[in-house]
């Protein structure tokens, strides 16, 4: 395919400042997001190991639930029951006492019966670890609350489809030429170019479902809110009124937990409910039938559920239960797993992760790339050293990049450590500290200069983990085959780090004589 050459040099223009822009976010989104793929094994690796109630039969369910609500009143419209107890959800009933919708995981009450039937309860906040890190990628790593932080996403996410674009068209007039030619055998820089060259092209399907999904959740609230008022007008006060519950009425029993199991299993055979989750809307129970199904593609990665009459039994909505949803609801739903990799099961979340943290690596190696290029210019220019341009992206690239491989490293390494194996706010502050000393030490010491020995303090931030675990599965007396997982993986990806740290040498590019390392 043929292309005239001013073009391609736009474009290549385009897809450098697009992808030095958007990569320094995407890094720390792509890093963070390929550990979200584990959010559920984390925060139970996370969590601390205790004496938990010990789940009760499913005809003790009703009793269980009615001394609870003597006990707490407020039960009655804030529960889940357990049908399958499991690591995330240790026993047959669960409420929480406080929520905090940005912070993750609320303070849990944990409730069962003793062998004499009375009522044991413990309570504490689950390992919002896990959240972190999701909230960390959706924020593309900026401090900033929900709002805020969403809107700034978009646009990098924006900048993020240009980019990919652009390189797209830089790339099709070499395509069969360059495309697999990883040519090995000549400089460094030519190496990296390949390499990010084949990494981009190969991954650009993922990619472009990416910037996709994530521009349509920064922007879909304004989007909606404008269309509610351009074409949905607001209905008439009598008939907003008819729907409001009549708090004079004597409500009606509510059914046991097993019936309405049983009535769930009636109207949707094939679909085994995992919990039934009460709520209270407006002053009237809501009930949600949680259920898990790995061969449907649900919106979340701990499944979907069918809102049901507390009541009746009856099945009142369908719009978020997996493999009976309205056409309009599906595509959503596909959209949302396409972007969290809640389909598929096991090997789509390792497929993703393994996507995640490429697409990472290709943002560094982008910057590297463009970095190279530019002292090469300048050398060319006479220059001797950096211009101020140059030396500023290098220190953002080496102090946020692997800042952000510390941070993350030394917030797993902290968990074991920390109450209740981290509250939000502190594993957030532990983040954002570690981060922020990168980047002083990489403005300190200049891009270049500060690569390695920021690498050497990731790689022991990371050797960390297995380190502090093992202290924890000791004092406990319960090694788990999560925590041997987890600690497997740190262990060879902290000696990765470290290895990369202590090289004798840093190759360079004949042209430019500038080292560029990974």
């Amino acid at each position: 395919m043929k292309i005239r050459g001013d073009i391609v040099r736009l474009y290549r223009n385009v897809h450098s400042w697009a992808g030095i822009t958007a990569g320094l976010f995407l890094f720390i989104a792509f890093y963070a997001g390929g550990m979200t793929m584990f959010e559920l094994p984390l925060g139970n690796w996370a969590s601390r190991t205790s004496a938990l109630p010990a789940p009760v039969p499913a005809e003790r369910l009703s009793e269980l639930v009615q001394k609870a609500q003597a006990a707490d009143p407020t039960v009655a419209t804030n529960h889940t029951v357990v049908l399958h107890p499991n690591e995330t959800s240790p026993s047959s009933l669960m409420w929480t006492v406080s929520a905090d919708r940005d912070h993750g995981p609320a303070r849990t009450v944990y409730a069962g019966l003793a062998a004499d039937g009375a009522l044991v309860t413990q309570t504490r906040t689950p390992s919002q670890v896990g959240y972190f890190l999701n909230i960390l990628h959706q924020r593309i790593g900026l401090p900033l609350n929900r709002e805020y932080g969403r809107l700034i996403m978009g646009i990098v996410a924006l900048l993020y489809a240009v980019a990919l674009v652009s390189g797209t068209i830089v790339l099709l007039p070499s395509l069969i030429r360059n495309l697999f030619a990883l040519r090995l055998t000549e400089n460094l820089r030519r190496v990296w170019l390949d390499f990010h060259t084949l990494l981009g092209f190969c991954s650009l399907p993922f990619h472009i479902v990416m910037a996709a999904t994530a521009a349509g959740f920064a922007f879909h609230q304004p989007i909606m809110a404008l269309e509610k008022n351009l074409f949905f007008p607001a209905a008439p006060t009598h008939l907003a009124q008819k729907d409001k519950p009549h708090h004079g009425q004597n409500p009606q029993a509510l059914l046991e937990p097993m019936a309405i199991v049983d009535a769930f299993r009636t109207q949707v055979p094939g679909l085994e409910p995992d919990a039934l989750a009460y709520s209270s809307r407006g002053g009237k129970l809501s009930l949600h039938v949680m259920v898990h199904d790995t061969a449907e593609v649900a919106r979340r990665p701990d499944g979907g559920y069918g809102e049901v009459n507390p009541y009746t039994g009856r099945l009142t909505s369908t719009d978020f239960l997996p493999g009976h949803q309205t056409p309009a609801f599906q595509v959503l739903t596909v959209i949302y797993a396409l972007h969290f990799g809640t389909f598929g099961g096991l090997l789509i979340r390792w497929g993703y992760a393994v996507l995640g943290f490429g697409g990472a690596f290709l943002f560094y190696s982008g910057n590297q790339l463009w970095l190279s290029s530019r002292r090469r210019r300048e050398r060319s220019a006479g220059l001797t050293e950096d211009s101020f341009g140059t030396r500023f992206l290098s220190i953002l690239t080496t102090g946020c990049m692997i800042g952000c491989i510390s941070g993350v490293s030394a917030v797993l390494a902290a968990t074991p450590l920390l109450p209740e194996g981290g509250h939000y706010q502190t594993v957030e502050a532990l983040f954002y500290a570690v981060f922020f000393s990168c980047v002083m030490v990489a403005v300190c010491l200049g891009g270049a200069r500060s690569l390695r020995p920021l690498l050497a303090v990731a790689g022991v931030l990371t050797l960390l983990i297995p380190l502090t675990d093992m202290m924890r599965c000791l004092a406990s007396g319960a090694v788990t085959s999560l925590a041997l997982s987890v600690d497997g993986v740190a262990l060879v990806y902290g000696v990765v780090l470290v290895m990369l740290a202590l090289r004798k040498g840093q190759r360079q590019t004949p042209a430019a004589g500038v080292a560029v390392t990974p």
